[in-house]
């Protein structure tokens, strides 16, 4: 069962944990904590736990989270904002951009080898997954709209204490830890990285700025170039990933034939 937080387990008096952290000793999923009690949690607030136990992906994936990899939900504001702003793919993409820029400025060796963002939700260092996401919005009682933004970021990952997650550890798909590029950062100092660039990305988006995300995420774009198999609710698409088009779909050349995909999940990299 979940920590129910209650006052003494929030972290308002606690040295290195800012006042808008609720810490939970441990916790089936973040984002599903969040969720549940999204009216109690304002703008900004950010549900940390250091033992996730179910964790979450995107389809319901399982998200494995030894010691040494940060689990935090962040609740974002969106307001009254048109919802084709902040269309599902546009916020899994703003989010990876707001991590990146937060590893870099957190983990200066990061910024050096350079975070890319593998679409639609996954943050890549050295060509291996380095933290992923799980963007997930409802409406508030008052009516307006509020994202969850789940994070799971490798940071010192600790693979040989968790035997689910010790597989995922060996072969070609192996993650990275930013521990195998630098010094890294405590995890209350990258909690208030990631929601620094978390709130600056949710406000451009919600205020229509997407196309001033746009080139910087098409930068760092993993994809490009890349054989892809991408598993749509339409089916399965093979081809060379040719980028993002202007509403953050995934582009891809199958054969000759141009297709943009809005939302799917990458089953396979070349």
């Amino acid at each position: 069962m979940d920590d129910p937080a209650p006052a003494d387990r929030r972290a308002d008096d606690h040295p290195a944990v800012p006042g808008w952290v609720i810490l939970l000793p441990t916790c089936s999923s973040t984002n599903t904590w969040t969720l549940d009690r999204l009216d109690a949690l304002a703008h900004g607030a950010c549900v940390w736990t250091t033992r996730q136990t179910h964790g979450r992906g995107r389809g319901g994936a399982a998200w494995y989270a030894p010691p040494g990899v940060l689990t935090a939900s962040f609740v974002l504001d969106l307001g009254a904002t048109d919802e084709r702003q902040v269309a599902p793919t546009r916020l899994s993409l703003a989010a990876g951009l707001a991590v990146a820029h937060a590893v870099e400025d957190a983990a200066p060796a990061a910024k050096v080898a350079k975070v890319a963002i593998k679409w639609p939700n996954d943050c890549y260092l050295c060509d291996r997954k380095l933290a992923g996401l799980l963007c997930e919005t409802r409406t508030r009682a008052d009516g307006s709209l509020a994202v969850v933004v789940g994070v799971g970021l490798n940071l010192a990952p600790r693979w040989e204490m968790d035997a689910a997650a010790l597989p995922l550890a060996t072969g070609k798909a192996a993650p990275i830890g930013l521990d195998e590029v630098g010094a890294v950062p405590t995890m209350p100092v990258m909690l208030v990285a990631l929601r620094r660039y978390l709130l600056e990305a949710c406000g451009l988006l919600a205020a229509g700025g997407w196309e001033r995300l746009l080139p910087p995420l098409r930068a760092r774009d993993w994809l490009a170039g890349r054989q892809v198999t991408v598993q749509t609710g339409a089916g399965v698409v093979s081809g060379i990933a040719r980028g993002l088009d202007d509403q953050g779909a995934l582009r891809v050349d199958a054969g000759g034939r141009k297709i943009a995909i809005a939302s799917g999940t990458i089953a396979e990299v070349g």
